[in-house]
Protein backbone atom coordinates (compact mmCIF):
# COMPACT_ATOMS: atom_id res chain seq x y z
CA UNK A 1 0.00 0.00 0.00
CA UNK A 2 1.37 3.80 -0.66
CA UNK A 3 1.19 6.56 0.91
CA UNK A 4 -1.45 8.17 -1.42
CA UNK A 5 -3.75 4.76 -0.60
CA UNK A 6 -3.49 5.30 3.10
CA UNK A 7 -4.24 8.39 2.54
CA UNK A 8 -7.06 7.47 0.39
CA UNK A 9 -8.10 4.64 3.29
CA UNK A 10 -8.82 7.91 5.80
CA UNK A 11 -11.58 9.54 3.75
CA UNK A 12 -13.83 7.60 5.36
CA UNK A 13 -12.89 7.96 8.68
CA UNK A 14 -12.89 12.20 8.05
CA UNK A 15 -16.16 11.25 6.77
CA UNK A 16 -17.33 9.77 10.04
CA UNK A 17 -16.36 12.80 12.16
CA UNK A 18 -17.93 15.05 9.80
CA UNK A 19 -21.24 13.29 10.28
CA UNK A 20 -20.66 13.38 13.94
CA UNK A 21 -20.12 17.37 14.00
CA UNK A 22 -23.21 17.62 11.85
CA UNK A 23 -26.18 15.45 13.96
CA UNK A 24 -26.63 14.00 16.94
CA UNK A 25 -29.69 11.83 15.26
CA UNK A 26 -28.81 8.33 16.17
CA UNK A 27 -30.50 6.66 12.91
CA UNK A 28 -28.62 8.60 10.70
CA UNK A 29 -25.76 8.42 12.37
CA UNK A 30 -26.01 4.87 12.31
CA UNK A 31 -26.68 4.96 8.62
CA UNK A 32 -23.75 7.04 7.75
CA UNK A 33 -21.71 4.26 9.58
CA UNK A 34 -22.94 1.24 7.48
CA UNK A 35 -22.45 3.80 4.45
CA UNK A 36 -19.00 4.47 5.58
CA UNK A 37 -18.14 0.83 5.57
CA UNK A 38 -19.56 0.67 2.10
CA UNK A 39 -17.36 3.21 0.95
CA UNK A 40 -14.14 1.46 2.49
CA UNK A 41 -15.18 -1.68 0.72
CA UNK A 42 -15.50 0.07 -2.31
CA UNK A 43 -12.37 1.65 -1.98
CA UNK A 44 -10.26 -1.35 -1.43
CA UNK A 45 -12.05 -5.20 -0.22
CA UNK A 46 -9.62 -7.67 1.27
CA UNK A 47 -10.63 -11.02 1.30
CA UNK A 48 -12.66 -11.87 4.77
CA UNK A 49 -13.13 -8.05 5.84
CA UNK A 50 -16.59 -9.14 6.05
CA UNK A 51 -15.82 -11.66 8.63
CA UNK A 52 -13.96 -8.68 10.07
CA UNK A 53 -16.68 -6.27 10.15
CA UNK A 54 -18.91 -8.74 12.31
CA UNK A 55 -16.34 -10.36 14.41
CA UNK A 56 -16.17 -5.82 15.70
CA UNK A 57 -19.61 -6.09 15.48
CA UNK A 58 -20.00 -8.49 17.98
CA UNK A 59 -16.97 -8.11 20.01
CA UNK A 60 -17.84 -4.10 20.34
CA UNK A 61 -21.34 -5.10 21.33
CA UNK A 62 -20.03 -7.64 23.94
CA UNK A 63 -17.54 -4.96 25.23
CA UNK A 64 -19.49 -2.11 25.85
CA UNK A 65 -22.58 -4.56 27.01
CA UNK A 66 -20.15 -5.96 29.77
CA UNK A 67 -18.15 -2.50 30.43
CA UNK A 68 -21.99 -0.48 30.63
CA UNK A 69 -23.41 -2.96 32.84
CA UNK A 70 -20.85 -4.60 35.19
CA UNK A 71 -17.86 -1.78 35.46
CA UNK A 72 -20.51 1.60 34.54
CA UNK A 73 -17.42 2.80 32.76
CA UNK A 74 -19.69 5.33 30.52
CA UNK A 75 -22.83 6.63 30.17
CA UNK A 76 -24.54 7.62 26.99
CA UNK A 77 -27.65 10.01 26.69
CA UNK A 78 -28.73 8.02 23.61
CA UNK A 79 -28.57 4.71 24.77
CA UNK A 80 -31.19 3.21 22.43
CA UNK A 81 -29.68 -0.40 22.18
CA UNK A 82 -30.63 -2.13 25.48
CA UNK A 83 -30.83 1.00 26.93
CA UNK A 84 -27.22 0.47 27.23
CA UNK A 85 -25.31 2.37 24.39
CA UNK A 86 -26.53 4.00 20.93
CA UNK A 87 -26.87 1.76 17.88
CA UNK A 88 -24.39 2.66 15.84
CA UNK A 89 -21.32 2.34 18.37
CA UNK A 90 -20.99 -1.84 17.44
CA UNK A 91 -20.97 -0.83 14.13
CA UNK A 92 -17.98 1.53 14.47
CA UNK A 93 -16.31 -0.97 16.13
CA UNK A 94 -16.77 -3.01 13.16
CA UNK A 95 -15.49 -0.32 10.67
CA UNK A 96 -12.25 -0.02 13.25
CA UNK A 97 -11.53 -3.40 12.94
CA UNK A 98 -11.14 -2.85 9.06
CA UNK A 99 -9.43 0.57 9.72
CA UNK A 100 -6.77 -0.84 12.62
CA UNK A 101 -6.59 -3.31 10.11
CA UNK A 102 -5.33 -2.05 7.05
CA UNK A 103 -3.16 1.09 8.98
CA UNK A 104 -1.61 -1.81 10.34
CA UNK A 105 -0.77 -3.76 7.11
CA UNK A 106 0.44 -0.53 5.62
CA UNK A 107 2.68 0.52 8.99
CA UNK A 108 4.02 -2.66 8.98
CA UNK A 109 4.63 -3.41 5.01
CA UNK A 110 8.17 -3.82 3.95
Amino acid sequence: MKFKDLLIQLVPLFLAFIIFLFTKNEILITVGIILLILISFKIKYYPGEWKLVLTGIILGFLFETIGDTIYKLQYWESATLLGLFPIWLPLLWGYGFIFIRRIGNFITKD
